[in-house]
């Protein structure tokens, strides 16, 4: 069982130069809850994702996270949070077993899998000893998706999570999801993907929240 956690966004504002992307932006989650973020390209939807992070600092409001009744400060959320996104890379030079290790050695695995697991999981055994900068763009979305999933964190948080996916890779996100732990926050940005967050039950629409 996880320990209990909770984000709380509270009148969060971002702008950069004098245009607000969005302001007066509250939420409240724990353990369990899955939050879809939802707008059209532009919006803002990765930038209060990256707030919710603690990658970047809101212009105004403030952002809580506390696990086990503890106030986390900002600069440890990434101890406890894992992401993924299109913007992120992967280290191209590694390997698939290299990668899947270096990702151990950051945070633990669910259930303690195996690195064979992990690749068994992914449906890459004939690839695990190739370099990432051989993989497909659909290869390297599986490889991201599956370690903010199985790796343990408190809050997921999955940035546009189908991108580069077809529709056997949509349909093997969905089953990775269904057998995600229960007790961590899952929050998913999406451009009105249904497939992407439709198991959500809250949604933030981004756009609302324009000044």
């Amino acid at each position: 069982m996880m320990k209990p956690v909770n984000l709380n966004l509270q009148n969060i504002g971002k702008r950069f130069n004098r245009d607000w992307i969005f302001k007066d932006v509250n939420s409240q989650l724990n353990g369990g809850d899955r939050l879809a973020v939802l707008g059209s390209n532009g919006s803002g939807k990765s930038t209060i994702a990256k707030i919710m992070s603690g990658f970047i600092i809101p212009s105004e409001g403030s952002v809580q996270l506390t696990i086990d009744h503890k106030l986390i400060h900002t600069d440890q959320y990434y101890q406890h949070l894992s992401y993924s996104a299109p913007y992120l890379e992967l280290p191209e030079e590694f390997t698939l077993i290299e990668m899947i290790n270096f990702q151990r050695k950051l945070k633990s695995f669910v259930n303690d899998l195996s690195t064979n697991e992990i690749i068994h999981k992914l449906g890459m055994e004939k690839q695990m000893f190739k370099p990432i900068i051989q993989f497909s763009s659909g290869m390297k979305q599986r490889l991201k998706l599956l370690l903010a999933l199985q790796s343990e964190a408190a809050i997921t948080i999955l940035d546009e999570p189908t991108v580069n996916l077809d529709q056997q890779g949509i349909a093997w996100y969905r089953q990775l999801i269904t057998e995600c732990n229960s007790d961590r926050i899952i929050i998913v940005c999406s451009n009105h993907q249904p497939d992407e967050f439709d198991f959500c039950s809250q949604q933030l629409l981004i756009e609302q929240y324009k000044s």
